[in-house]
C-alpha cells in the first residue's frame, strides 16, 4: 500500500513538472470533451425542437382515426360518433389529463377555393378554434389579420402561399366548393354523396409556416362550418390530434387508448406511426450524430495518446534510472497510467466547465440559426430558427464516462512502452 501511494505521488509531480505543456494538453482535451456535450446537447435539443413542431404541423403525438384512413387518407372515413364520444370522455379522466396537454378534433376533405382572380385546389381543414391553438402551430404563425373564432362561421384562413396564387387579402371573399362526404356503405339519398357544395367565406387571417405543402394547400375554417359544408353529423370527424405534455408518453397513451375502443373501427397512431417520414429522418440523422461523435472521441483519444506517448519517449533516460534504482516494470507502468489518469481527470474538469457553461447559454438564449444566412432564412426552413440545447444528465455522465474510459485504455499503451524500457540504451547519455 505505501509502494502504491508512493507511486501516486511521483505520478502527481512529474505531471507538474512542466506546467505549461500539462495546463495545454489538459485544455486541448478538455476542449474535446467540451466540443462533445455541446455537440449532444444542441443535436438533442434541435431533435426536440423537431419533433414538437412537427406534430404540431402534423396530427400531434397521438391521433385517433376511422380505421384505413392512415394508408388510404380517403375522406369519406370517418370517426363513427360514438368513438369520439368515448375519447372525450376517456381523456377527462385524471390520469390522462395529468399527460395531455391539447385535444383537438378535425374534420379534413379537399376543395376547389374560387377567387375573383384564380382557384385552386385545397386540403380544407375544419376544426375548433380554441382547441386547435392548444395543438396546431398554425394559429401561432399568423402574418395577417386574426385566427378563426369561434363564433365566425364564415371565415377561412390561409397559407400566404396560396393568398399569392389567389391575390387575396385580409377581408377578400372566396367561394369554396367541395363534394359532400358519404361514409363508405351509406345509403345514398338523391345523390346527396356527389352532390357538389359550395360556401361564401371571407379571409380573416394569413399564415406563413415555411412550408410550402402548407402554405399554398391548407385552409381552417370551423368545424361547425365544415360539417355543414361537407354534410356530415354533428358528431363526426376524420380526426382527434393529441398534444401531450410529455412525447415519451406517446406509446402510454395510445395503447390506453386503443383498449379503451377495443372493438371500434378505429386506429389509434403514434406521432411515430403517423408521420413515418420524420421518424425516418429523426433515425438518420441520429446515425450521422453517432459518427460525429465517433469522430470526436477519436480526435480526443489521438490528442491523449500523443501527449502521454510523447512524454514517455522524453523520458527514457529518467525511466533507465528508476529501473537502476530497483523499480519494477510493473510499478514503472502503474506510474505512467497514474500520470494519464491525473491529466484526464484535470481534462475532464476543464472541459466539464467550459462545456456546460456555454451549454447554458444555449440552453437559456439558444443559437440564433438566422445569423448563418444573411440574406434570409432558407424556404426549406419551418421551424423556429433559434435552437436550443438540451442536454441531461445522463449525456454528461456518458460523455464523461467514454472519454475517462478511453484515457484509461490508451494510457495503457505508453506505460507498456515505458515498463519495457531497455536499460542499457535508456542510460546512454549523448
Amino acid at each position: 500500500m505505501t509502494s502504491f501511494l508512493l507511486l501516486v505521488k511521483l505520478s502527481w509531480r512529474n505531471l507538474w513538472r512542466n506546467p505549461r505543456g500539462t495546463l495545454l494538453t489538459a485544455l486541448a482535451l478538455g476542449l474535446g470533451l467540451a466540443l462533445l456535450l455541446i455537440s449532444l446537447g444542441l443535436l438533442d435539443g434541435g431533435h426536440e425542437q423537431t419533433i414538437a413542431d412537427g406534430v404540431r404541423f402534423g396530427p400531434g403525438h397521438v391521433v385517433i382515426q376511422a380505421k384505413g384512413y392512415q394508408a388510404t387518407s380517403a375522406d369519406d372515413l370517418l370517426l363513427p360518433a360514438l368513438a369520439v364520444s368515448k375519447v372525450e370522455t376517456f381523456l377527462q379522466t385524471p390520469a390522462m389529463k395529468r399527460l395531455v396537454r391539447g385535444v383537438s378534433p378535425r374534420l379534413l376533405a379537399t376543395g376547389l377555393l374560387n377567387s375573383a382572380a384564380n382557384a385552386s385546389g385545397v386540403r380544407i381543414m375544419g376544426v375548433i378554434a380554441h382547441d386547435e391553438r392548444g395543438v396546431s402551430l398554425i394559429p401561432q404563425r399568423i402574418i395577417a389579420g386574426n385566427y378563426l373564432g369561434d363564433d365566425k362561421a364564415s371565415s377561412v384562413v390561409i397559407g400566404a402561399d396560396l393568398a399569392a396564387k389567389l391575390e387575396l387579402k385580409i377581408g377578400s371573399k372566396v367561394v369554396l366548393m367541395t363534394q359532400a362526404l358519404r361514409p363508405p356503405g351509406a345509403a345514398v339519398k338523391d345523390d346527396a354523396g356527389e352532390e357538389m357544395h359550395t360556401t361564401l367565406l371571407r379571409v380573416s387571417g394569413i399564415f406563413r409556416t415555411g412550408l410550402l405543402a402548407v402554405d399554398a394547400n391548407i385552409i381552417h375554417i370551423s368545424l361547425p362550418a365544415a360539417q355543414t359544408l361537407l354534410g356530415v353529423a354533428d358528431g363526426q370527424v376524420t380526426q382527434v390530434a393529441l398534444l401531450l405534455n410529455h412525447e415519451g408518453d406517446s406509446p402510454l397513451v395510445a395503447k390506453a387508448l386503443r383498449e379503451q375502443l377495443i372493438g371500434d373501427p378505429v386506429e389509434v397512431l403514434t406521432w411515430r406511426e403517423s408521420i413515418p417520414m420524420l421518424a425516418q429522418i429523426l433515425g438518420l440523422d441520429h446515425a450521422f450524430n453517432y459518427i460525429m461523435n465517433g469522430v470526436i472521441l477519436a480526435m480526443v483519444g489521438l490528442g491523449i495518446l500523443n501527449t502521454i506517448l510523447m512524454r514517455v519517449m522524453e523520458r527514457r533516460y529518467e525511466f533507465g534510472v528508476c529501473k537502476a534504482l530497483g523499480l519494477r516494470p510493473g510499478q514503472l507502468a502503474v506510474m505512467i497510467v497514474g500520470e494519464s489518469l491525473a491529466l484526464t481527470v484535470i481534462s475532464l474538469a476543464l472541459g466539464l466547465l467550459l462545456g456546460l457553461s456555454v451549454d447554458y447559454y444555449f440552453a437559456t438564449s439558444g443559437l440564433d440559426l438566422r445569423l448563418l444566412f444573411r440574406t434570409g432564412l432558407p424556404p426549406a426552413l419551418v421551424f423556429d430558427p433559434i435552437l436550443y440545447s438540451v442536454l441531461s444528465v445522463n449525456r454528461i455522465v456518458w460523455s464523461v464516462g467514454i472519454v475517462f474510459m478511453m484515457a484509461t485504455i490508451i494510457s495503457f499503451y505508453p506505460a507498456i512502452k515505458a515498463a519495457r524500457t531497455d536499460l542499457p540504451d535508456a542510460l546512454k547519455v549523448l
